[in-house]
C-alpha cells in the first residue's frame, strides 16, 4: 500500500526506513540528505567511511542505522558532480528501487518512508518515478509513506 501526498520533512518519520537519492560524492548540503543529517548526524562521517572502502555505484543502494533509530536507505540515483548537483538518470533510479524491494522484503520492514526520488537536484521528471516506484513497492506487505511535499517543521501524517 502506498500512502501518497504526504507533507512533511522524512526525517521525522516514524516508518521502520527512511528512503532518500544521493550522489556517491553526497555531501549532505541539500534536499533530503541534509534534513537526514540533521537529524541523524553520524551518518556523514560513516558515509565518508563507506564511500572510501567500497566505492557506490549509481544504481545500488547503502543501509546505514544509529542505535534503535530508523534505518536510512541511500538509493544511489545521481552522478557524482564536483559541485555535488549530479543529475539522476531513471535507470539508476529503477535498478535502486529493485535492491530497495529486496531489502524491504529480506529485513520484514512494516514501513517505508520516501521522498519523490531523483525529481529535486536530481532533476527528473515525477511523471517518469511516480511508476517505478508503484512497480517495485507497491505490492510489498509493507507500508509506503511517499512524501511528495518538504516542509523542514512538520511530520507528516503516516496513518
Amino acid at each position: 500500500m502506498i500512502k501518497e501526498a504526504l507533507v512533511g520533512n522524512i526525517a521525522f518519520s516514524k516508518a521502520d526506513a527512511i528512503v532518500q537519492g544521493i550522489a556517491p560524492d553526497e555531501d549532505f548540503s541539500q534536499g533530503v540528505a541534509l534534513a537526514v543529517s540533521q537529524k541523524y548526524p553520524g551518518i556523514v562521517e560513516d558515509f565518508a567511511h563507506f564511500r572510501s572502502a567500497t566505492p557506490p555505484q549509481p544504481g545500488s543502494l547503502w543501509s546505514w542505522r544509529s542505535g534503535a533509530g530508523p534505518r536510512v536507505v541511500s538509493l544511489f540515483v545521481r552522478a557524482a558532480a564536483d559541485d555535488h548537483h549530479g543529475k539522476a538518470r531513471v535507470e539508476w533510479v529503477d535498478q535502486a528501487l529493485a535492491q530497495l524491494r529486496e531489502l524491504a522484503l529480506r529485513e520484514n520492514f512494516r514501513s517505508l518512508a520516501l521522498p519523490k526520488i531523483g525529481t529535486g537536484v536530481g532533476d527528473l521528471d515525477w511523471r517518469e518515478i511516480k511508476p517505478l516506484i508503484q512497480k517495485h513497492l507497491g505490492d510489498l506487505p509493507a507500508k509506503v509513506f511517499l512524501y511528495t511535499i518538504f516542509n523542514p517543521l512538520i511530520a507528516g501524517v503516516e496513518e
